[in-house]
């Protein structure tokens, strides 16, 4: 009697269960890699800022009916300001197209927020389109939070509906900490308070910030990604 063929068999046999096994364990991390690496769909980044889409953008940027139609009506108190607006947007062309045109940076209603929200004593406002002269980045924004409140509310499976003008809100109100710690209206727990309508009760001023933020955001957007525009 041979043991060739029993020896050969047997081979042939611990083979095929180390090739099984091999496969198996290369098949699992490819299952938990796509599971970490799901695309989260960054909504902003899907925008095109026209004159006639104003209200449909500000919705996906989660401001209410009211607020809205405010901040799509108040873009025509700036009417007469375009040309001096357009000039201004070619003068500072290398400056500004981080802000106003798409990148791989933030998008614009947080990318525009270095250029368009000042500050004073503490507190920040919108810029005034009809005293405007320049368009400059500010000092506090080398200090802000803004790009970690875009990774927080707005790069995440569970987005809310309004993190957009949430997140927004915090930096013009100085309270970027508060938004990141969850601080009430920003908690998003199950138990938690959230909400653009809570913090209008508690910060009345918000309201009309929004809308001329919100505003002016999207009309020198608009302009600048324009055939004539900075971003052409």
């Amino acid at each position: 009697m041979t043991w060739r063929p029993w020896v050969i068999v047997s081979l042939g046999l611990v083979a095929a269960v180390l090739h099984t096994s091999l496969l198996w364990t290369e098949e699992l991390p490819k299952l938990e890699q796509s599971a970490e690496l799901k695309k989260i769909q960054e909504k902003l980044r899907t925008l095109q800022y026209l004159q006639n889409n104003r209200r449909a953008n500000f919705e996906v940027m989660g401001l209410d009916a009211e607020t809205a139609d405010a901040a799509a009506n108040y873009v025509r108190r700036w009417d007469k300001q375009i040309p001096k607006l357009r000039q201004i947007l070619e003068d500072e062309t290398g400056e500004l197209t981080v802000a106003f045109c798409p990148s791989e940076a933030l998008p614009q209603p947080y990318a525009a927020m270095e250029f368009l929200l000042e500050e004073s004593s503490g507190a920040r406002y919108v810029v005034d389109p009809i005293q405007l002269r320049t368009l400059e980045s500010q000092e506090w924004y080398g200090r802000s939070l803004v790009p970690a409140l875009y990774d927080h509310f707005e790069r995440t499976d569970t987005r809310k509906p309004d993190a957009t003008i949430m997140a927004i809100s915090s930096v013009i109100l100085g309270r970027e900490d508060d938004a990141l710690e969850g601080v009430a209206p920003w908690s998003t727990g199950l138990v938690g308070s959230w909400g653009f309508g809570r913090l209008k009760s508690r910060e009345p001023r918000i309201q009309v910030l929004a809308i001329e933020y919100f505003a002016l955001m999207h009309l020198l957007t608009e302009m600048a990604n324009s055939p004539r525009g900075i971003c052409s």
